[in-house]
């Protein structure tokens, strides 16, 4: 019987594209070529078919995911998404929680957290962007029905201070790790990454039956709540 092996990388998403110095990336480069691994797993969608002219641009494109699939080509290897889709995880966060509940959630995560600072103090601008995250993300992408009405800023910051008992501050917005503080707002924050990994531990199972050696780049808090799944994946007996 072959022996299996996993690596899980879990690492921080730096906002700054530009910081490809960054020691994250050395240790993983380093891990990755110590390990040589079979397949990648990556986070973040599928870049398998995906090339960059170099390896300044996968950094400054797509950060730890643009580094997995240079590290991959170089070995020959071949990288697997990770993740499921964003419509499938709503359509099951869907069947938990309120359409209110979830965007309060969602909408924090996805994009006010993401927000510049800049951006964040133009009132105009929010409204703007946000009604473009909700059609081409949410709508579109995510495959969620909305009527018009819970399309809006205004229903957002509604379900937001109904959740969180406060009103919605767009410069102290609620932290979204779900290991944080006990609530409504970090319960729905933990049924998201526990269906993400769960779709995220089958993918490994089903890679193991084929592959000796899988790398995964992840973010961290995957690692965390996934480790318990991988332990039971690793020692599964396979032929």
């Amino acid at each position: 019987m072959v022996k299996k092996q996993i690596v899980f990388c879990g690492t921080v998403h730096l906002q700054d594209r530009s910081d490809i110095e960054n020691p994250m990336y050395r240790a993983i480069e380093k891990k990755f070529f110590s390990f040589k691994p079979s397949i990648c797993v990556n986070e973040g969608g599928d870049v398998s078919k995906k090339k960059y002219a170099s390896w300044r641009e996968a950094m400054t494109q797509n950060g730890e995911i643009g580094l997995i699939k240079v590290l991959a080509d170089s070995l020959g290897i071949g990288t697997v998404n990770g993740d499921m889709t964003d419509s499938l995880e709503f359509k099951a966060l869907l069947k938990k929680y309120t359409t209110g509940e979830f965007l309060a959630y969602i909408a924090t995560e996805r994009f006010f957290w993401q927000l510049s600072d800049a951006d964040a103090n133009d009132s105009s601008v929010v409204k703007l962007i946000y009604s473009k995250f909700i059609n081409d993300y949410i709508v579109k992408e995510g495959n969620v029905h909305l009527k018009e009405q819970e399309k809006t800023l205004a229903f957002f910051e509604a379900n937001y201070a109904k959740l969180l008992h406060h009103p919605f501050d767009i410069h102290h917005l609620e932290p979204t790790n779900p290991f944080d503080a006990e609530g409504k707002f970090q319960e729905i924050g933990r049924a998201s990454k526990e269906i993400r990994d769960q779709s995220l531990l089958q993918t490994i199972d089903t890679l193991l039956d084929t592959y000796d050696k899988v790398f995964i780049v992840f973010g961290g808090w995957h690692l965390l709540t996934c480790k318990p799944g991988l332990d039971e994946i690793i020692k599964k007996p396979r032929t």
